[in-house]
């Protein structure tokens, strides 16, 4: 052993000077570190974009959730949206903003060929 340290009776291995605690709590922040490494990552898989319009077409997956979303910019151009999930106005609010005539901001990925539409906001 080098400079005189000697062991506990049992102990057949020195580990490099860390103690267990230290050693655990450095993987985690490594293990935290890489999380957030992929998270970053995976979050921005697809440049958003975003496009006002009026809502000329809305089909419901089900009362909480948008199928498809259809809207008409100022200039005339159509998109049309799917989504993967809850984006934050319920099929009947879409339906609201298409009878008053209330314009709909989206902001969307583009995927492929398809528009995703990943939030909605007034």
């Amino acid at each position: 052993m080098v400079g005189g340290d000697t062991l506990p009776p049992g102990n057949k291995f020195r580990m490099s000077g860390k103690t267990p605690q230290a050693t655990g709590a450095a993987l985690q922040l490594a293990l935290l570190l890489l999380l957030a490494v992929l998270g970053l990552t995976m979050a921005c898989g697809g440049e958003t974009q975003q496009v006002r319009g009026q809502v000329i077409e809305v089909a419901a997956r089900d009362f909480a959730e948008l199928e498809i979303l259809r809207i008409r910019d100022a200039t005339g151009r159509e998109y049309r949206f799917v989504t993967e999930g809850f984006v934050g106005f319920t099929p009947s609010h879409v339906r609201e903003h298409q009878l008053l005539g209330q314009s709909l901001l989206v902001t969307y990925e583009k995927r492929g060929n398809e528009l995703v539409a990943v939030a909605l906001s007034d």
